[in-house]
């Protein structure tokens, strides 16, 4: 039997081709996904910009997966320990004063006491590689956040790319249909900025140019079609054809 390499993270191509009609990496988003799931965050019923959006992004996935709950092994031999740093989030958490910020580095030490004292049975190392040449850093937070429902990085990363289709995310922006989940919610907050250097202004080509204003024409033609599916594939190849070109570029 064929052993799974849970280390390796296979990245959709629909998220392939938004990170790249957006000019960011796939190693940038899912590394601000990772930096903002916090064990707080997950407990926090106060909104924060970026980590509500993660942890939600993450509790979906949690609910949606069909299995029995299984206590986490992780914590097996620090349950005490376990219980008062977890005890410490959970208050803090649900705390209706202080700032957010305050909190969640209040939370560090319970944080990182429960990550040296933890089995690591599902985030065993600190990094993955996307690539050679891209590397994600797991935060402590998100260590804990899989030993505690059991897990893998590459469960989370996937989850939250496989939902990402730019050609279904501007159909329902143009028939002004409600984006459906997290997902989108924090994929939209980085292209648009949230946690990045965007004072560095890209040099376009010819073909990006040329696609950008072919955009624009796209939003005048297809506003007769008030069908989302149909109008979500013509977006779809439309994307998926200009995503080919660039990448046959020498």
């Amino acid at each position: 039997m064929k052993k799974i390499n849970h280390q390796l993270i296979t990245v959709p191509l629909e998220f392939k081709v938004a990170c790249r009609i957006y000019m960011i990496s796939v190693q940038e988003v899912l590394q601000i996904f990772i930096n903002h799931a916090t064990v707080f965050d997950s407990t926090s019923r106060i909104y924060s910009q970026g980590y509500t959006e993660a942890v939600t992004t993450i509790t979906h996935y949690i609910l949606a997966k069909d299995r029995n709950a299984v206590p986490s092994k992780a914590f097996a031999k620090c349950k005490d320990t376990a219980t008062s740093c977890l005890s410490m989030i959970v208050g803090l958490g649900r705390k209706k004063t202080g700032q957010a910020l305050t909190k969640r580095r209040q939370c560090r030490t319970p944080v990182t006491l429960l990550f040296e004292t933890m089995k690591r049975v599902y985030a065993p190392k600190d990094k993955i590689y996307l690539d050679e040449d891209s590397v994600l850093e797991l935060t402590k937070d998100f260590c804990v956040l899989c030993e505690i429902h059991n897990c893998y990085p590459k469960e989370y990363l996937e989850y939250f790319m496989n939902k990402i289709s730019l050609a279904d995310a501007h159909s329902r922006k143009a028939l002004k249909i409600e984006q459906p989940d997290s997902c989108y919610a924090l994929y939209f907050l980085i292209a648009d900025g949230f946690e990045r250097d965007i004072s560095i202004i890209a040099t376009l080509t010819d073909l990006e140019m040329d696609f950008y204003d072919r955009m624009q024409e796209m939003r005048l033609e297809l506003y007769p079609i008030r069908d989302l599916s149909e109008r979500t594939a013509l977006l779809r190849e439309f994307y998926l054809d200009y995503y080919y070109q660039l990448i046959q570029q020498p």
